[in-house]
């Protein structure tokens, strides 16, 4: 059976709390169906007052992902069709093969890059604050969007804590840190409510914040991705003209082994990696000056040869690193002399000339 069929049989199999048949219900709830390798998203129009949309998108979801080809699913649920609906799309039509369309958000930027990782606990938040902050101090205009819904870090690492965006014109206003421009809903929510979202609202929280925040514009956003390759990357890569992705590691094997495959997501959606990150790449003993290799060590090196991308640079484990994200005062912003400092300055360098030569 090939893959139209079986998403129409998919979508066949699905009953609302009526018993009535989705695919018979009036008007159509399934406006758009598109698939790209191993991934389909799926846009539901349903009214805000929709019984609907608290458990629909589950039962989707779950019914797609009963084909064969398919291992990631997202539901998007708009409250009325999209400006450029065309109603030649049938819900069958719809399922061909094709890469998902981009929404036009932060094009007054010159470059929007994603700092992502494969796994957790690899410092990639410290990375996209510390990284924006050295092409900040290099005379380049910067915003920071904390795009981690789930585990918000940056109002903690930038020292704004509690603080809330003003609104202007029904717009928020982004908080103004270290000489960025920065954004995260960790400012919108309470930092003790646990985030308990289903994809789907994850991403109309993403596209909210987007559309929603008078972002400045500028030469870069850096956007801090969450760990992995789930929703939220996804959808950032619909939402987003991203300019290119930076992958963060630490050496070992598990962590580059991760590394790769979030290279190899964004290469699925065809967006290109600018390069890689080694974090946590040695510790220099502050006595003697001996260099360790803790977990290992050039492995990112390596690991850039497999995904043929650039080596931006290695970052030695250093103790102000850490006390400076815990107190709001990130590394960069202290104006000290040490090996992770220069280490920052040199991956900014090779981040903007990866870009010039890409």
């Amino acid at each position: 059976m090939d893959i139209e069929k079986q998403f129409e049989a998919a979508f066949s199999r699905i009953t609302l709390e009526n018993g009535q048949p989705l695919v018979s219900f009036e008007p159509e709830i399934v406006h758009a169906c598109i698939v790209n390798n191993d991934f389909a998203k799926i846009t539901l129009i349903l009214p805000e007052d929709s019984p609907l949309r608290g458990s629909l998108p589950a039962q989707i979801e779950a019914e797609i992902k009963q084909i064969e080809q398919i291992e990631r699913v997202a539901v998007e649920v708009l409250a009325a069709p999209p400006q450029e609906n065309n109603p030649a799309n049938s819900a069958a039509a719809k399922a061909a093969s094709q890469q998902p369309k981009r929404t036009a958000y932060l094009q007054n930027y010159e470059a929007v890059i994603a700092v992502a990782s494969g796994k957790g606990g690899v410092g990639k938040s410290t990375v996209s604050v510390n990284l924006a902050l050295a092409l900040t101090q290099k005379g380049y205009k910067v915003s920071l969007f904390d795009a981690d819904i789930y585990g918000p870090s940056l109002p903690i690492m930038t020292g704004k804590r509690g603080e809330k965006p003003s609104v202007a014109a029904n717009r928020l206003i982004p908080i103004e840190t270290y000489g960025m421009q920065t954004m995260s809903i960790g400012n919108l929510v309470d930092e003790n409510d646990a985030v308990i979202w289903r994809g789907p609202m994850v991403h109309q929280a993403l596209e909210q914040l987007l559309r929603d925040t008078n972002w400045p514009g500028g030469d870069f956003m850096i956007i801090d991705l969450p760990p992995g390759t789930g929703d939220i990357q996804l959808s950032l890569s619909q939402l987003c003209e991203l300019t290119g992705a930076v992958i963060v590691s630490t050496p070992q094997d598990v962590a580059l082994i991760d590394a790769v495959k979030a290279a190899q997501m964004f290469s699925k959606v065809e967006i290109d990696i600018l390069g890689v990150v080694e974090n946590m790449s040695f510790f220099a003993c502050p006595k003697c000056g001996e260099e360790t290799a803790i977990f290992s060590r050039n492995g990112a090196e390596e690991a850039c040869k497999k995904i043929q991308a650039p080596f931006l640079g290695a970052i030695p484990i250093e103790v102000d690193v850490r006390i400076g994200g815990d107190e709001g005062k990130p590394l960069m912003a202290n104006n000290l002399d040490s090996a992770a400092t220069h280490a920052f300055r040199t991956i900014a360098k090779n981040l903007v000339k990866s870009l010039e030569e890409g």
